[in-house]
């Protein structure tokens, strides 16, 4: 025989741990009363939701007391296991508002359904959004009336969620396709109907949205059938892999017509949430002009390139004439200018002659022409003598040595000694770097720079010559330098002195053969030792370029690989 008790909670049996905790609960306290007092009513529906797979709870009488089963315990979360036997309203104070007008629905004999139901529930210590699909039927007891009520729900927060983002992403595939800055459209389904497009993309069809949107593209457009597009977008729709297209041509209304127009284009499957390709995604953008433009270059590239052949041998022949005639003026300047030398020698010789033997003879006018002569034989002579070292430095340097420039000033000074001590110039030579150079071509730099600073001093003032050197990087000066020489170490050697300036829109054209800014009677000069300065300065991939002020001085800066 069955015991009393036993046979009394037999709806418990197989009920699993929420038939254990219930048959375990002190339910004294509770307006139930013990569970083998309940209403057969009741027993039997907790015996059915204790065994269902399906997430269900009771909640009997006016007190609303709550059962449950195991596949309701996720959804109570936190709130296991005291809200077994526990007030409906007390468990659930959070969503009541929500939940009170369907409950008293229910017990007024209403069965209700709710689908995907915000809940803002707080169930792990935080309220959180939740949404819920469930039905609440009334329970009967005994004699008919409600007594309780049933429900049966399930979560569906992600599939709401899953379901906002899709519709989410959806808005926003929308809205770049409006914005896109290339032509775009989603064709949907097997007949490939135009469900969005933006405006570029009518453009390119030809056709307007009053005439393709919401239609079969095919149909809407058919001029652009049977040109393998089609079979195209089919193979997209069933295969799932992309195309790729680049100036296709294609045939599409034009001006009242048909014309060929070109299109890079690409297809990509559409897909749904649940990764269904519903439809075909096209990008397009028409290069009709780019291909046209580049037809026409390349009809005409044979001949094009015929005549760059023709100038470039042209180019050459010029070149190697040019270098012909460069090598022969250098050969004739140089000649010219050593053959002159013996002339002008003896033109001021025999001046100089004459001059002492007629000298009792001659009268102020006459001796003062023949020191004319003279001055302009000297003038001469020393003009032959710079175009000589112009042309020695011009044909280039070879031999290149390590050269202290320290020492090489030095010797510099010690040949100007006689100037310097007639203008009692003051000298400040600091620290000078070695550099990889010609000796010879570097001392005719020095000796035109400092001896150019000596000339050009100003009267009543004690010339000051400071020559100083620094290592610097190409960005640090002025120079137009590639990017490679910006990033370089260089020399930079300095020669200032307080003498006369000059304008520094002049700064430029001092370094030109024979240019001058003074009068001979003022400075005497030929106009040539700047001009060395500057071929010293390229023959040792270096630069030279100066600052000047009127009456307060000039700077002349020299740049020497540091390399």
């Amino acid at each position: 025989m069955v015991k009393p008790q036993a046979q009394a909670l037999h709806f418990l049996n197989d009920g699993g741990e929420m038939g254990e905790l219930i048959r375990a609960k002190d339910w004294s306290q509770s307006p139930l009363g013990t569970p083998e007092t309940w209403p057969q009513s009741l027993q039997t529906i907790v015996g059915i939701l204790l065994n269902s797979e399906f997430p269900m709870f009771v909640w009997w009488g006016k007190e609303l007391i709550t059962i449950y089963n195991d596949n309701y315990r996720p959804i109570a979360g936190e709130k296991h296991p005291k809200l077994l036997g526990q007030s409906g309203q007390e468990g659930w104070t959070e969503i009541w508002s929500d939940l009170g007008p369907l409950v008293d629905s229910v017990f007024r004999g209403q069965a209700t359904w709710s689908e995907d139901q915000l809940l803002n529930m707080n169930r792990r210590g935080y309220v959180e959004e939740t949404y819920f699909t469930f039905s609440y039927s009334p329970i009967q007891d005994e004699t008919g009336k409600v007594a309780g009520l049933f429900c049966a729900c399930i979560e569906t927060t992600e599939k709401v969620k899953a379901s906002r983002r899709v519709n989410e992403s959806e808005r926003n595939l929308r809205s770049t396709i409006l914005q896109s800055p290339v032509a775009m459209s989603i064709l949907k389904g097997p007949s490939f109907t135009v469900e969005i497009a933006n405006q570029r993309m009518y453009e390119i069809w030809g056709k307007g949205a009053d005439t393709l949107l919401n239609k079969p593209i095919f149909e809407a457009l058919p001029e652009a059938r049977n040109q393998g597009l089609e079979e195209l977008l089919n193979r997209v729709y069933t295969t799932g892999e992309g195309f790729l297209a680049n100036e296709r041509p294609i045939n599409l209304p034009r001006n009242n017509g048909v014309e060929t127009v070109y299109v890079n284009f690409v297809y990509e499957p559409f897909r749904d949430g649940d990764g269904n390709i519903t439809g075909v995604v096209v990008v397009a953008n028409d290069v009709t002009e780019q291909v046209l433009a580049r037809r026409k270059v390349e009809e005409s590239e044979a001949q094009l390139q015929k005549r760059v052949q023709e100038r470039t041998m042209e180019l050459e022949n010029l070149n190697r004439e040019l270098k012909r005639t460069n090598a022969s003026l250098e050969e004739f300047a140089y000649a010219a200018s050593h053959d002159l030398k013996e002339p002008v020698r003896k033109i001021h010789l025999f001046t100089d002659r004459l001059k002492q033997e007629l000298a009792e003879q001659l009268t102020p006018a006459q001796r003062s022409l023949f020191d004319r002569v003279e001055n302009a034989s000297l003038r001469m002579g020393t003009l032959i003598e710079d175009l000589l070292a112009y042309s020695q430095i011009s044909k280039g340097v070879s031999d290149f040595e390590p050269v202290d420039l320290y020492k090489k000033v030095q010797l510099v000074l010690q040949d100007l000694e006689v100037e310097i001590e007639e203008k009692k110039a003051k000298i400040i030579l600091e620290d000078l770097p070695v550099i990889h150079a010609q000796k010879r071509q570097v001392q005719q730099l020095f000796q035109n720079l400092i001896g150019n600073a000596l000339k050009y001093s100003r009267e009543g003032v004690q010339p000051e010559i400071k020559i100083s050197g620094e290592i610097v990087l190409g960005s640090q000066t002025p120079v137009a330098l590639s990017k490679e020489e910006a990033q370089q170490k260089f020399h930079l050697i300095q020669v200032q002195d307080n003498g006369i300036g000059f304008e520094q829109e002049d700064a430029d054209r001092i370094f030109n053969v024979f240019t001058r800014l003074h009068g001979n009677a003022e400075y005497k000069g030929t106009g040539v030792g700047l001009s060395i300065a500057q071929k010293v300065a390229e023959n040792h991939n270096g630069y030279i370029w100066a600052e000047g002020k009127p009456g307060e001085g000039a700077t002349f800066f020299v740049l020497f690989p540091a390399t």
